[in-house]
């Protein structure tokens, strides 16, 4: 459908097939993929340094927004995100992000709540941590330039680990 994304590996036949190829090429070069492991853990601590405060942020304007991305945005755990998850955090999300309807009839990403997302920011889509609302950008202008700075930098640094890690990745596992 136009317009529309495709989520890639949406069933749970294809998710547990995503799973089984990444745990098995772990498997068949795992001292290979030291490199990809520790970039992993270099993004992990990215994430970690950079979570609390873009928390703070969302607290001060998700609340407030009429557009939530999390009931407008169609998205979803793409091949950097699962590496990082697995090597990086040493787990595997129990499935591929969906859509769920609210009471109110809309649909929404399956983890948004009341009160938010209900995964941790460690364990989410990158892309729920790289996009940053108009709002978001007010209020970093408005309240915290240094902070903004801030987080464009990690989230830069995060980006060309990511495509370090995927590239590597590929480059091992398809000799």
């Amino acid at each position: 459908m136009k317009g529309h994304a495709t989520i890639p590996w949406s069933s749970n036949d294809e998710w547990s097939q995503v799973f089984i190829s990444i745990k098995k090429i772990d498997g068949l070069y795992g001292g290979k993929l030291e490199s990809v492991s520790d970039m992993a853990v270099k993004i992990r601590q990215k994430f970690e340094k950079i979570s609390e405060a873009i928390d703070m942020v969302c607290s001060q304007t998700c609340v407030q927004c009429k557009d939530i991305c999390c009931l407008r945005a169609t998205i979803w755990y793409d091949l950097k995100d699962l590496l990082y998850i697995y090597f990086g955090r040493n787990t595997f999300p129990e499935s591929q992000i969906s859509k769920k309807i609210q009471k109110n009839k809309r649909k929404s990403c399956c983890w948004f709540s009341e009160n938010g997302c209900t995964l941790s920011r460690l364990d989410r889509p990158f892309v729920c941590t790289w996009y940053f609302c108009p709002a978001q950008k007010k209020y970093l202008a408005l309240y915290d330039q240094k902070m903004k700075k801030r987080f464009d930098q990690v989230l830069k640094e995060i980006k060309t680990l990511r495509n370090k890690m995927e590239e590597e990745f590929i480059r091992i596992s398809i000799p």
